[in-house]
């Protein structure tokens, strides 16, 4: 991918004011980071079944993943800018549960530009090594 420009950064930064400004996004991400602990879709949809508050809490983390992942596979973002401000965006901690919810709600590509933006990052991570 080509440089960031100017127009990625004022992207990104626009993402970024979204996302601190919407409080329903940040307890979200909150729950998902520090209160998920469950590493099969079996132990997770046990805690938190379909419409219950982790539910709604992981579709509105999962969707905003979703956004970023569509704007990195158009090209529309630059990904160095995105991987460099948050990674995988926790995939790893994702995968399980997209996964599940791929068969459950019958829908095989939910969620996937998630899946393939966070899948780019080990190879930008081998290439991008850390600066301190």
């Amino acid at each position: 991918m080509a440089k960031p420009t100017k127009e990625d950064a004022s992207l990104v930064l626009q993402i970024f004011a979204t996302a601190i400004a919407d409080k329903d996004y940040q307890k979200a991400t909150n729950w998902f980071a520090f209160e998920v602990n469950e590493t099969n879709y079996e132990d997770y949809t046990k805690k938190y079944p379909m419409g219950s508050e982790g539910y709604k809490n992981f579709m509105k983390f999962g969707n905003y993943g979703e956004l970023v992942g569509t704007l990195v596979n158009r090209e529309l973002i630059s990904e160095d800018l995105i991987f460099e401000m948050w990674g995988d965006m926790m995939w790893e901690k994702a995968k399980p549960i997209v996964y599940g919810l791929r068969k459950d709600l019958a829908m095989p590509r939910f969620l996937e530009n998630y899946e393939v933006c966070a899948l780019k990052y080990p190879k930008w991570a081998e290439n991008n090594p850390p600066k301190v």
